[in-house]
């Protein structure tokens, strides 16, 4: 799937795709470059699920929670080094939890990841428009 928006508005309509598209994935892997709208589309997401907290970036918490009908995990693992950084989190932990993981820079964590998961690029063009390509 891929789509190309023009702001960051059309985000919960694709939030809604994704929720629907893909009912029983419970991991979804953030992927672009810094501002290119990942946390965005997670508060989009929590939207969409009926959360109601504000949904902010983790990238010093590492992780936030949000409560929900089904809870959301949303890490941000921009600043973990190493494999064993993400077992002092607890990572492993949270994949024992019936909620949604979001991670955005999830290349660190691919090792741990033994759940089905798609992954969701997001692509900044010049024009400010973005193209979201959605690999399941």
């Amino acid at each position: 799937m891929q789509y190309t928006i023009q702001n960051t508005d059309e985000l919960p309509a694709i939030a809604r795709d994704v929720i629907n598209t893909f009912p029983g994935i419970r991991v979804i892997l953030l992927e672009g470059d810094l501002g290119s709208g990942k946390t965005t589309f997670t508060k989009a997401f929590c939207e969409q699920l009926g959360i109601t907290e504000v949904v902010s970036s983790p990238t010093f918490a590492i992780v936030q929670e949000y409560q929900g009908p089904i809870p959301v995990y949303h890490f941000d693992l921009y600043r973990i080094k190493n494999e064993d950084e993400l077992f002092q989190i607890g990572f492993e932990e949270y994949f024992r939890n019936e909620g949604y993981k979001l991670i955005e820079w999830p290349q660190i964590a691919m090792p741990l990841i033994d759940e089905e998961y798609i992954t969701i690029r997001f692509d900044l063009q010049e024009n400010g428009s973005r193209i979201i390509s959605i690999i399941g």
